[in-house]
């Protein structure tokens, strides 16, 4: 179980984020969702979304548009580099930055976007969103 992240105003205060922040987090674990969650929120994130698997986050991303896609890259059904594939491949969706997090597979960021190794903790997270963020789509 991951413990909720503490929302500290400093660190509040450092994040460079928009204003408006749609984040869509997928994860087959559900305490691992709230975690994310949890720390997305304490960045500024105005809305979370959360999909138990890649294919419910497909379906999301499509029809929300988030800001940014979180994704687990092991989950049964679509893991996360197919579902970044399939997000990719759509025009719809291809300018949807992504960060993909795992405990046990390293990707390539060129692939990606962003990876991120479990554990982590708040203030990793808030620096790979901020550079993902940046980047030009």
């Amino acid at each position: 179980m991951y413990a909720a992240p503490f929302a500290s105003p400093r660190l509040m205060e450092r994040a460079s984020l928009p204003a408006t922040l749609t984040v869509l987090v997928a994860d087959d674990d559900a305490d691992m969702r709230l975690y994310v969650a949890g720390c997305l929120r304490g960045i500024g994130a105005t809305e979370v979304v959360t999909a138990a698997d890649g294919r419910e986050a497909l379906h999301l991303a499509r029809a929300l548009a988030p800001d940014l896609l979180i994704s687990d890259v092991m989950m049964p059904g679509l893991d996360g580099l197919a579902l970044t594939r399939a997000l990719k491949a759509d025009a719809a969706t291809a300018a949807i930055p992504v960060l993909l997090i795992s405990g046990e597979v390293p990707v390539s960021q060129d692939e990606t976007g962003g990876f991120l190794p479990k554990p982590f903790n708040a203030t990793s997270l808030r620096a790979e969103v901020e550079r993902l963020l940046a980047r030009p789509p």
